[in-house]
C-alpha cells in the first residue's frame, strides 16, 4: 500500500506540473505576441492555445505549443497570425499579409 501511495503521489505531482508549466508558457506566449505586434506597430486582440505535441527541435525536445493570435493593422480588420513555443523557447511567428494604415 504504500508504493501504491508514493506512485500516486508522484503522479499528483507530475500533473501538477505540467498543469503549471503550461500556465507558464501561455504567459510567455501572450507576452511574446504583444510585443511581436508592439514593434510592428499593431493592434494585439487576442490569443488562444491551438494544440501541443512532444517535439523535438534541434537538440532540444519537449512539449511544442502551437498558439494562434489576433491583431489589427487598421482597427477595422483581423488577422490572425500562428506563434510556435517548445517549451519555454518562442521558436518563430508567422503572420499573414496585412493592410498598412493610410
Amino acid at each position: 500500500m504504500v508504493l501504491l501511495d508514493a506512485i500516486l503521489l508522484i503522479g499528483i505531482g507530475f500533473i501538477g506540473l505540467l498543469f503549471w508549466q503550461g500556465r507558464r508558457q501561455a504567459e510567455l506566449a501572450r507576452m511574446h505576441a504583444k510585443r511581436y505586434c508592439e514593434q510592428h506597430q499593431l493592434q494585439f486582440l487576442d490569443i488562444a492555445w491551438e494544440g501541443g505535441r512532444l517535439a523535438r527541435h534541434g537538440r532540444h525536445m519537449g512539449w511544442l505549443s502551437r498558439y494562434q493570435f489576433a491583431f489589427s493593422s487598421d482597427r477595422e480588420s483581423r488577422y490572425e497570425g500562428e506563434l510556435q513555443m517548445l517549451n519555454l523557447r518562442l521558436l518563430r511567428i508567422e503572420t499573414p499579409v496585412y493592410r498598412l494604415p493610410d
